[in-house]
């Protein structure tokens, strides 16, 4: 245990029991998972901001009990849950403080953004925008 500090170990438990690190090659193996969590998660976020900006116009002309329950609602509902455990996944294992594991989730997030998020880049309400 490392307490609360950054530090550069090999040996973590990451999320489960099972996922576990005891050497340079588990942290690079872990980091490369990691790194593609992160991009999975930028990509939810950006194919989630397209279905919503594909179906603004039908938004404001059905009613709301069809725009509520309609299936691209309900799939869009679906892939806001993913995107939420991702995140906090994501964030539990920035959590751990093991400093390869962080470059890990900032690489992931870095290069999703690079690969996803040149499309429909806007302010979104749930970012911080300045």
């Amino acid at each position: 245990m490392h307490g609360m500090s950054f530090h550069f170990g090999f040996r973590e438990v990451i999320l489960f029991d099972k996922w576990r690190t005891t050497d340079l090659t588990g942290i690079l193996w872990s980091m490369i998972g990691i790194i593609v969590m992160g991009v999975i998660y930028e990509a939810l976020k950006n194919y989630r901001e397209y279905l919503n900006f594909r179906t603004s116009v039908q938004k404001m002309t059905a009613p709301r009990r069809k725009r509520m329950f309609s299936s691209v609602h309900v799939f869009q509902t679906v892939l806001q849950g993913c995107q939420a455990v991702l995140g906090y996944f994501l964030m539990f294992i920035f959590m751990t403080y093991n400093v390869y594991l962080c470059i890990g989730v900032v690489v992931g997030s870095m290069l999703g953004y690079f690969l996803f998020g040149w499309k429909y880049a806007r302010c979104d309400v749930n970012e911080c925008c300045s």
